[in-house]
Order: C-alpha cells, then structure tokens, then sequence
C-alpha cells in the first residue's frame, strides 16, 4: 500500500487558468525591451531562478542591464508584486474535488508533501492557502537548491515523511519531466489530468495507464499500490 503521495502544485493541487497569469517569459516589452531578445535572456536565466541561484529581480535586473544599459527598479519590482499577487488569487480558488481528495487521502493516514519547481514569488502566500495545513512538508526548489526531475528532491520528500521512496506515489501534470524524474527515483508516478482536459469530478474507466482523471483514481492507487 502506498504510504505517502507527493503532489505538484500548480495544475496539480492549484489551476491557474482562472487567474491566467502573465508569463515570465512575456515581460519584455512590459520592460521596454525586445521582446524576442528578451524571451531568450530569460530562457538562459530561468534555471538558475528555479534553484534559486538568482532571484527573479535579479534576473529582471540583469537582463534590463544586458540589453539596454539600464533597469528600472521601480517596474521590476512592480512586476514582482503583481506575480505576488497572481499567485494569490490562484491559491483563494480551491477545487472542491481537490480538495476532498487530499481530505480523503489525510483520513486514510497518508502522508502528504508538496513539491514544486517555482520562483520564492510563487509561493510566499501558499501558507494562507487553505490547502497547505494538510500537507506534511513542502519542497519547492529555490529553497531546495535542487528540482525536479532531478531524483534528490523526491528523495528529500520521503526522507522527511519518513517513508520508502516505493511506498510512495507522485502525482503531476507532468511539466519539467517530473514523472519520469519520480519514476527514476523509485516512486510510482501518475499523471494528473483533470485540469488539463479531464475534470476531476468526471473520472473515466478508460483513463490511459499512468493517467488519474478522478478521484478514485488517485485513492485507487493508493490502495492497491
């Protein structure tokens, strides 16, 4: 049986599609920049701001820099409180299913963790979220240092559940190649579907293997895995 579940954040456990926040990659023009230079500056930043290596002012501040000899201090920051705020507005929207699943799997005594490829911007307001209190432990890797699919961050997850990385599911909607990153480092992976075209609330008997489209799905695996 299946002793822990790790969760991706965004359009796993959270959507952002009612929010649709602007994307970092965007800001270019918003910077006064050329938006195509600036979409590959970022691109070769993105990593480092993901471990946590640079932070997204930095980044913002270094690219303004590079490409035009100047930053305005006063638009990176505002676009950093706007991101802020996305974010937030994406944790006030909790999906019923979501969140009667995570209840389901809390009531069957499994442990709980997050773990997120994101900015610190992305998740300064997930304490308020009215998700966070079920989960044991968080891992987002610009606090790691380390992210997915890197097999270490999984690791670090059941280590601190105190559980066999075999004993325990990943369940994503699959970006950074996180499944394969699960699968390699001994969990089972299941792919989130239901914010991707397939609702929660609807599961199918015909979900695809390594595909949850409902609940049960997920409780399914749990039990038998």
């Amino acid at each position: 049986m299946i002793k822990a579940v790790l969760f991706d954040l965004f359009e796993t456990l959270i959507t952002e599609s009612p929010v649709n926040p602007t994307r970092a990659s965007r800001l270019g023009e918003t910077l006064g920049l050329d938006q195509e230079a600036f979409r590959a500056a970022w691109k070769a930043r993105r990593p480092r701001v993901v471990l946590g290596q640079l932070s997204f002012v930095e980044a913002l501040t270094e690219i303004s820099a590079t490409l035009s000899g100047t930053s305005d201090a006063a638009a990176i920051r505002r676009i950093c409180d706007r991101r802020i705020q996305e974010k937030a507005a994406a944790y006030a929207h909790i999906d019923e299913e979501v969140a009667a699943l995570v209840a389901d799997l809390r009531g069957r005594g499994v442990a709980l963790a997050v773990v997120s490829n994101c900015f610190e911007e992305d998740v300064l307001e997930w304490p308020a979220c009215a998700l966070a209190r079920e989960f044991q432990c968080t891992l987002f890797s610009f606090a790691e240092g380390v992210a997915k699919p890197d097999p270490e961050i999984y690791w670090r997850a059941t280590h601190r559940l105190s559980v066999d990385p075999a004993r325990a599911l990943f369940v994503g909607d699959g970006g950074d190649n996180e499944l394969a990153g699960a699968e390699g480092a001994g969990l089972r992976a299941c792919r989130a579907r239901w914010f991707t075209g397939n609702r929660l609330r609807d599961p199918s008997p015909d979900a695809p293997a390594g595909g949850c489209r409902g609940r049960e799905d997920v409780l399914q695996l749990v039990d038998t895995g």
